[in-house]
């Protein structure tokens, strides 16, 4: 599935959950990691809601004394794969500033570990976490 695809797809959802018939419509979308493709996505609710008690999908920020900002994503899915990048990017930092807790996130990586996509969603489509 490609970078086009799953972010096409996901505002094709968000389109059609403002009409009548789609209210209240609902996606869980556990965590999916793809090393040939250098590209994992989930949604937060999903990964911590998943019985497994395995997979998981964050971004982080940090912010350091000399005023470098950094962010990192992590993925691990339910066959154990984990995948992280990081980037001092300011775009992707404050990309990776707007998740919440119930977000969908889609990243990708290239071959030294370097982040060089990130893509944050909101909707109340997204699985909530259960506490």
């Amino acid at each position: 599935m490609t970078k086009k695809n799953v972010v096409l797809g996901c505002a094709m959802a968000a389109v059609l959950a403002g009409t009548a018939a789609w209210a209240g419509s609902r996606y869980s979308y556990p965590v999916y990691i793809n090393l040939a493709e250098k590209m994992a996505y989930g949604t937060l609710g999903a990964a911590r809601n998943s019985t497994d008690a395995i997979q998981f999908i964050s971004c982080d920020v940090h912010a350091y004394d000399d005023g470098d900002k950094r962010m990192s994503c992590t993925a691990k899915n339910t066959s154990g794969t984990n995948v992280y990048c990081t980037s001092s990017v300011a775009a992707l930092v404050e990309t990776a500033r707007s998740l919440s807790s119930d977000s969908f996130v889609y990243f990708e990586w290239d071959a030294s570990g370097a982040c060089t996509y990130l893509g944050v969603g909101h909707s109340s489509e997204y699985t909530p976490k259960q506490l």
